[in-house]
């Protein structure tokens, strides 16, 4: 991709400038599109090969920021970059995320990632890669404080009174106390509490382990069938798993190649 005009002359500083986002993000939107994901990994380049392709894509923009560059520039569609939580504490997740719902009036999401490889860990030098199920029992921990800091502020905990010189009413900011095996964490948030409440959690899921931690923990699953018969096959995994009273909506992540002949190959 990176070799296309589009990817660097039409607008100007490549696939790391904001042109080149807001670019894409313009005809999503008027593609009449309800959200695009911005994805995101701790790898310089996508794959899990720790060496450097010189003929690939390489290096990364943060998939937060991009959102939020995009943000200003969009006024309906949906913002999802993807975050990992491996190697990243929560409460800054939170924050970021909080921080786009404000910046976009209430567009934001969260694509949760784990990051599983030696290198990747090797980047931050504070642990081994953990193993499968530790990834996802970390996550599924990381999702639940970050639910509980967007909630750690009432919704009208801001009250602007200029009358009496208070700006936000302290009853209305809660600890969240949240203690478990991978996390402890006390909170309040320092964002107040997001436009929607609580923004979109999404989830890419390609095994039973990780469609039984999308059905507990994300809102919106992405799954890559090869056909009917295994499309059915993952709903009926990840209806298994859903836990009950929760509404998760199942998306399938497919490849689209566009052409302008339609009839090209």
């Amino acid at each position: 991709a990176w070799r296309y005009a589009f990817a660097h002359n039409a607008t100007g500083g490549g696939q790391l400038s904001g042109r080149y986002w807001a670019a894409l993000a313009g005809t999503a939107e008027r593609g009449l599109l309800d959200f695009l994901t911005i994805d995101d990994s701790l790898d310089v380049q996508p794959g899990r090969r720790p060496e450097i392709s010189p003929r690939r894509l390489a290096g990364r923009a943060d998939a937060t920021l991009v959102a939020a560059r995009i943000a200003p520039v969009t006024k309906h569609i949906g913002l999802i970059p993807v975050a990992t939580v491996t190697h990243t504490e929560p409460f800054h997740v939170s924050k970021a995320i909080a921080t786009l719902d404000h910046i976009s009036h209430g567009r934001a999401g969260w694509q949760v990632r784990v990051s599983p490889t030696a290198h990747e860990a090797g980047l931050f030098g504070r642990r081994a890669a953990p193993a499968a199920d530790e990834l996802f029992d970390e996550a599924a921990d990381a999702v639940e404080v970050v639910r509980r800091l967007w909630d750690s502020w009432e919704d009208d905990a801001v009250i602007r009174d200029v009358a009496t010189g208070r700006y936000i009413d302290r009853d209305k900011l809660h600890y969240i106390d949240f203690a478990g095996e991978h996390f402890s964490v006390k909170g309040p948030s320092i964002t107040p509490r997001p436009p929607q409440g609580q923004p979109v959690v999404a989830a890419l899921a390609h095994a039973p382990r990780v469609y039984e931690f999308a059905a507990a923990s994300a809102d919106l699953v992405f799954v890559t069938p090869h056909d009917e018969d295994s499309l059915r096959a993952i709903l009926a995994d990840v209806s298994h798993a859903q836990r009950a009273g929760r509404e998760i909506q199942v998306y399938a992540d497919l490849v689209v190649s566009l052409a302008d002949d339609p009839l090209a190959p």
